[in-house]
């Protein structure tokens, strides 16, 4: 693997580098850096500064297996439901840091579609062909292809078949990034700390500001388009220096919606009006030049915030996916 070159001192100053880990919410933690009104050069050096996304994706899988460990063991159910529901929101959160984020590199190409292997059209592990298609399942797999699409035609090939002298067969790598072989499938009871079960709980409760989010989504699509023109007319600007703040504007503002879709809110709440609007700015986005997968990546986690909001509580939450203009 191809050592990353040092980042310049300017894009040093913004460089991403966060623990998914720890964090509870993973996009706010990647989007800080950020703040709520840019500079030219922060956008630049977040676009520049890309996320550790194999992290990120071994989070989403490692936290979505827990979460349906929580689910399967004998916790008192309302604590486990409400429990497994903030790690999957966690998980969701990692995985649209994954999905959103282009294919920079060979690390994050494999990272996309490591997590998509192991990633189903619903939130649970599926084939994706089945014996007869309905026109829903044949939509979320149709979205979900294209959310974690990262050109595989251009990837370098998978590593070489064992030799006639080869051995370690049992461990012989089938592609350069396997989550499975890295997080193996396992049963039996969470294998959290009895003490984490109410951390989880106060995550899914400590709601963010919705509103807040809604508004600077809308400003960083703006800024996006904006600096995106002023790199065509403006006469005597860096071109280069305004693209990349675009490009960064842009990633900023789909992976702040992607909180939003993945929030569960309350049926007939301001909330769920919040999230409406969010979804019709993400449909208008198919008449721009938007990168497709990212446009898929939304529809995607808007689909995964409803199964979310059904573990919670499908008749308190709002569980209607936004109709959406066909794109992919």
């Amino acid at each position: 693997m191809t050592k990353k070159p040092d980042l310049p001192a300017t894009e040093q100053a913004h460089a991403i580098s966060i623990d998914l880990a720890q964090a509870f919410d993973p996009i706010a933690a990647i989007t800080a850096p950020i703040g709520l009104n840019p500079s030219l050069a922060e956008l630049a050096a977040f676009r520049r500064a890309v996320p550790d996304i194999k992290l990120a994706a071994r989070e989403a899988k490692r936290l979505g297996d827990e979460a349906m460990r929580v689910r399967l063991s004998d916790l008192e159910p309302a604590q486990g439901r409400l429990c497994a529901a903030g790690l999957t929101m966690a998980a969701l959160g990692c995985k649209a840091v994954t999905v959103i984020w282009p294919a920079d590199n060979l690390d994050v190409a494999d990272a996309k579609l490591a997590l998509a292997e192991t990633t189903g059209p619903h939130l649970l592990e599926e084939h994706d062909h089945v014996g007869m298609l309905d026109n829903e399942l044949a939509r979320r797999i149709r979205i979900k292809r294209a959310a974690f699409a990262v050109g595989e035609l251009m990837l370098p090939p998978a590593p070489s078949p064992p030799g006639a002298e080869s051995r370690g067969l049992a461990e012989w790598p089938a592609s350069r990034f396997d989550l499975t072989t890295i997080l193996p499938p396992r049963g039996g009871p969470p294998v959290m700390a009895q003490g984490e079960l109410q951390r989880w709980i106060d995550r899914l409760k400590s709601a963010p500001d919705l509103g807040g989010l809604g508004d600077l989504v809308a400003r960083l699509f703006d800024t996006s388009d904006r600096l995106r023109h002023l790199a065509r007319v403006q006469a005597g600007a860096d071109p280069v220096e305004l693209r990349a703040a675009a490009e960064g504007a842009l990633i900023a503002a789909y992976l702040t919606a992607a909180q939003v879709a993945i929030r569960p809110v309350p049926k007939r709440s301001h909330a769920e009006v919040i999230r409406r609007e969010v979804a019709r700015v993400i449909d208008g986005r198919a008449r721009r030049s938007d990168p497709l997968h990212m446009q898929a990546a939304l529809r995607t986690l808007f689909d995964d915030g409803v199964w979310l909001a059904r573990l919670i509580d499908p008749d308190r939450m709002a569980t209607v996916t936004p109709s959406w203009t066909e794109i992919v």
